[in-house]
């Protein structure tokens, strides 16, 4: 199936490794040209090699998302060396995880920083180019507790449903300039991070951390973890020519984890 993304160029947040990366991996090999970035400059390197192996086009740029400049600086190097950007892939970060209980007003203050104004100040940063370009995708990653809120996960559970707001707004907002906007929530996806909420999880409850993941997969109907590829292969649709009539839609990725019925 072809994408209809052969150069295009599309900024992947986060894109360094896990989702990201996945995400970034896939769209080059369907001819995009992709923007690899992360806070680790060795690590945003390494990723972009990868890439350039595969054949694939891709540059790098080292930065905080959580910093206002930083954000402008990505987005200003991104569109000297490739030109417009046409896709944007709104990765950010997780949040540490804790109870309400434990969670202060500053981690509150910093989680917002990270999953809500990083999404809403980079889309007004690359939608008025769609908007003259008449072609656009933006694609928030979040989390399916969006959806269906998970033990330890307060300010994921709160601040990534903000996110599927604004998507949703904007969805509304720019489908008269032919830009789809969507959010996509994966679960349980065997990433570094997910390692980390895993353990986190069942360490709270007295488990062994060597056993966190059989007790994820026992709920999930699948059987199993996902892997970041499987994301990946989602994400790049979504953002597609192919997916032209696909938008405001939150899409979860979960192996059937979520229990609600839409």
């Amino acid at each position: 199936m072809d994408l209809g993304v052969k150069g295009k160029v599309a900024l992947v947040c986060a894109s360094s490794h896990g989702l990201g990366f996945a995400t970034a991996s896939r769209l080059a090999r369907e001819g995009a040209s992709v923007v690899i970035c992360g806070r680790d400059p060795e690590a945003v390197e390494s990723a972009r090699s990868h890439i350039e192996a595969e054949g694939g086009r891709a540059i790098g740029v080292a930065v905080n998302l959580s910093d206002v400049q930083d954000r402008v600086r990505l987005v200003r190097e991104a569109q000297s060396a490739l030109g417009p950007i046409d896709i944007a892939v709104l990765n950010t970060g997780g949040p540490p995880t804790g109870t309400f209980a434990t969670i202060g007003l500053d981690q509150w203050q910093d989680a917002y920083k990270s999953l809500v104004e990083t999404v809403v100040h980079l889309s007004q940063l690359v939608l008025p180019g769609m908007v003259e370009k008449k072609w656009g995708r933006v694609l928030a990653v979040t989390s399916f507790v969006a959806r269906q809120p998970a033990d330890l996960m307060a300010l994921s559970n709160s601040l990534r449903a903000s996110v599927i707001g604004v998507m949703r707004t904007l969805a509304n907002e720019y489908g008269p300039h032919g830009i789809t906007v969507n959010s996509i929530l994966p679960g349980y996806i065997l990433t570094d991070r997910m390692r980390k909420v895993a353990r986190a999880q069942a360490e709270a409850k007295g488990l062994p951390a060597d056993q966190a993941f059989d007790r994820i997969a026992v709920n999930i109907p699948l059987g199993r973890l996902g892997d970041p590829h499987e994301f990946g292969n989602l994400a790049a649709f979504l953002v597609s020519e192919a997916a032209s009539y696909v938008t405001g839609t939150a899409i979860t990725i979960d192996g059937g984890l979520s229990k609600g019925v839409y």
